[in-house]
């Protein structure tokens, strides 16, 4: 008797699409929503990547009605976005309505795709609307800013963390000692210090910055 045999191969059924369940289909309401959630997400990040580069720059402090102001900015390009996105949609649901026949690549559109095509265009058309809408809403000009600040924050700090770690990470541990807390009142007054030094110097790079930059600098009139 053979100590092993021969496994049977199992015979599988070939692949049937067609015995899929339908994926169901969104509504209007669903896809403007979506729509309307990926804009808001494209356009924090734009504001938080701008909050970034002038962080970085030193040039202003943070304030909150400068940033819901940029926040305004960023939500007026996706709206010009979002109204081409549905012209060129438009554009291509009246050549898709004159041609007949199977499309040969996804966006090879035909007549048959003129009814998804349109309700692209609605669904574009609208989030355009949303997003003007909420535009000229204070409040929420307010916390799409700050949330694009926490953004900006935990990336940056995330960044400061992580360059911490490599630089400093090899460094002894403080003792806390007594000595250690009897000389905090003197460490504390040093870091201010140096703080207040440092503010002063980036005042006066923003001062002859400003200087510099001013057209009419040297005008007597």
């Amino acid at each position: 008797m053979p100590l092993w045999r021969k496994r049977e191969r199992r015979r599988f059924k070939p692949f049937d699409r067609t015995a899929l369940p339908e994926a169901p289909v969104p509504t209007f309401d669903e896809m403007l929503a979506e729509g309307v959630l990926v804009a808001e997400s494209a356009g924090r990040m734009a504001l938080k990547n701008r909050m970034i580069v002038e962080a970085l720059r030193g040039e202003e402090p943070f304030a909150p009605e400068r940033a819901a102001a940029a926040a305004r900015e960023v939500l007026y390009e996706l709206v010009q976005e979002a109204d081409e996105v549905a012209e060129i949609t438009g554009e291509a649901r009246s050549a898709a309505a004159k041609r007949e026949g199977r499309s040969s690549h996804e966006h090879d559109y035909r007549r048959a795709d003129a009814a998804n095509l349109r309700r692209r265009e609605q669904v574009y058309a609208a989030v355009a609307k949303e997003l003007w809408t909420r535009r000229n809403d204070p409040e929420y000009l307010r916390a799409f800013a700050e949330r694009a600040r926490e953004e900006a924050w935990e990336e940056v700090s995330g960044a400061i963390e992580t360059r911490l770690d490599r630089e400093w990470g090899e460094w002894p541990e403080i003792e806390v000692d007594e000595t250690y807390e009897a000389e905090r009142d003197d460490r504390i007054h040093d870091l201010l210090a140096d703080l207040d030094r440092g503010v002063a110097a980036a005042e006066a790079e923003r001062a002859r910055r400003a200087e510099a930059n001013d057209p009419f600098r040297g005008y007597v009139g």
